[in-house]
């Protein structure tokens, strides 16, 4: 695997290829599910509004494994394309999240994906807003409060962009403000 502080690459999905993803995840159809906790491993009654949609297409305990489903045929391509970008060797979990609107600017838990060595990588797949943070700060599940760390850089989302990072950043993201939904790919490699 590469060596990746932080690395954002603009355009990394083909614009018909991205059509087609946002037509397929944007649809009334799709099959998104109900997270209590965005960002945290278990709902925390305290972090009422951590909530979002998610679709699981290669669980966490199924490494370089895809789920049987409509959505992760069509989705493993750009996946296996990133990993070979970072030079991967596992792909440790894949899931496609969405945010809605909060007119407030809603900031999730900072977090960690996983506590093994690896890098996270996200794709934007719409056009919103809800910048992800990156913390200037390394850390096990949960980490400080985000007003007792320093950024380390701020990432608009942009359809097409990857942003791929060490995993090993305490991050999050903001539910969009202007838009109805933010919705991205999230995934996790070593």
């Amino acid at each position: 695997m590469r060596a990746i502080d932080i690395e954002v690459v603009d355009d990394f999905v083909s614009p018909s290829y991205l059509q087609s993803v946002q037509k397929l995840l944007g649809s009334d159809a799709f099959d998104w599910h109900f997270q209590g906790s965005q960002s945290l491993n278990g709902y925390a009654s305290d972090k009422v509004e951590d909530f979002g949609f998610s679709h699981g297409i290669l669980p966490p305990w199924q490494k370089n494994t895809f789920v049987e489903s409509a959505p992760a045929y069509f989705l493993a391509p750009l996946i296996y394309q990133i990993k070979d970008h970072i030079e991967a060797e596992n792909i440790l979990r894949v899931r496609l999240d969405m945010t809605l609107l909060h007119k407030e600017g809603y900031i999730h838990p900072p977090h960690i994906d996983t506590d093994e060595p690896h890098l996270a990588a996200i794709v934007y797949i719409n056009e919103t807003d809800g910048p992800t943070v990156i913390y200037d700060h390394k850390d096990e599940f949960g980490g400080p409060f985000p007003d007792q760390m320093d950024v380390k850089q701020t990432i608009d989302p942009k359809p097409g962009r990857l942003v791929v990072f060490d995993g090993s950043y305490v991050h999050t993201g903001y539910s969009p403000r202007n838009h109805q939904s933010r919705i991205l790919i999230n995934a996790v490699f070593s």
